[in-house]
């Protein structure tokens, strides 16, 4: 029986090193939170010590992990983690923006590694504006590395997802990429995306909210997301739902999971996500699970609530352990905000809520936009 006075997943950002630029990534991107410019310090990348330690105390509730960065593949203590995890058969996952993939797709499959997502963003050319030069070419070969090593061994894990993030760059190239581009044999699922973002409005509300309620005093990783809503105008958002729809319709008679961010790719729902009229959406939520069900593990060690935003920071587990974090009087004042408030002035722009939330059938939607 499940612990429930535990989390039940759990992510840990393994490193904030990448080896990738990607244009529209909020840490390592175009004004993400570790730009050189903002960034003094190396680097930071999780003590295993904690991470073995936490995997020992949340044995109980044999949490899913979701392993998370930065690049996840540069952590120097990858396989040992991968042991650990198995040690308590726990479901381990990991994004990647696929690089690396080759030189550890061998380690993957012996190790019985659940499931890769990998960040491919349209065809090579497409892709490597927006990742870097040559990112493309090494993810598909990672891809194919793995898969054959799949079908040599006759395993069916790691199973293979493709999340694709939809910019102003790509959103054109979504048909092609996914119907002529790839191989779908070698694919188990896809995630097609909108890019995560906040109106600086948005960022600011979130700053005052937490200065007045939990005493914290912190832009660093809001401010990587900002992104005005004109950026978007470009995007064809009639184009983009046809071509998006196209695609899912396709996998999903071939039996594949597609996974939708947000859920409805229609045009006027993608006009009020890029415009950030968020109670126009159709997709709308009552609340959000998440503070009951999940954390992050920065890798600072510190304990974060809300997957990127790591402004928001509930505990240490260099001072104290995963269990008396959660159940701590930080995690409660949180949880208690939430049952108030349903939402925070961020929650809109993250696509966690889109798979973590409680859907509406009404519009009673509380968030002051």
């Amino acid at each position: 029986m499940q612990n429930l006075n535990l989390p039940r997943f759990i992510t840990l950002q393994l490193t904030e090193m990448c080896n990738l630029r990607c244009k529209m990534c909020y840490y390592w991107g175009e004004n993400g939170a570790y730009i050189d410019s903002k960034v003094k310090n190396k680097p930071k990348v999780l003590d295993f010590k904690i991470v073995k330690n936490l995997i020992k105390d949340l044995a109980p509730s044999t949490p899913n992990y979701s392993l998370f960065g930065g690049e996840p593949l540069l952590y120097p203590c990858f396989e040992e983690l991968i042991d650990e995890i198995k040690k308590y058969k726990s479901f381990v996952d990991t994004p990647t923006n696929g690089t690396l993939l080759f030189d550890n797709a061998e380690l993957m499959v012996n190790k019985e590694f659940d499931l890769v997502r990998v960040s491919i963003d349209g065809p090579q050319e497409i892709n490597d504006n927006q990742r870097g030069l040559g990112s493309y070419e090494k993810a598909i070969n990672g891809i194919n590395h793995l898969f054959e090593l799949k079908e040599k061994k006759r395993v069916k894990k790691p199973l293979i997802d493709i999340i694709y993030t939809v910019t102003p760059d790509n959103y054109k190239d979504v048909e092609q990429f996914f119907l002529q581009d790839i191989n779908i044999s070698q694919i188990n699922q896809i995630t097609i995306q909108m890019q995560n973002y906040l109106t600086n409005d948005m960022g600011e509300r979130y700053a005052k909210l937490l200065i007045s309620e939990f005493g914290i005093q912190s832009d660093k990783y809001w401010r990587g997301i900002v992104q005005s809503p004109s950026k978007f105008n470009g995007i064809d958002k009639s184009e983009l739902s046809r071509q998006v729809n196209k695609v899912r319709n396709y996998y999903s008679s071939q039996n594949k999971s597609v996974l939708l961010l947000p859920p409805t790719f229609s045009p006027d729902n993608l006009e009020a996500y890029l415009m950030s009229n968020w109670g126009q959406m159709s997709d709308l939520y009552e609340k959000c699970f998440i503070p009951w069900i999940s954390a992050d593990i920065v890798a600072s060690g510190e304990v974060a609530p809300c997957h990127i935003f790591y402004d928001l920071i509930l505990g240490n587990l260099n001072e104290n352990s995963i269990s008396e974090i959660w159940n701590g009087a930080n995690y409660k004042k949180f949880r208690e905000f939430m049952e108030r408030n349903y939402f925070m002035p961020i929650c809109p722009g993250c696509c966690i809520l889109y798979l973590a939330g409680k859907k509406l059938k009404k519009n009673p939607f509380k968030l002051q936009n």
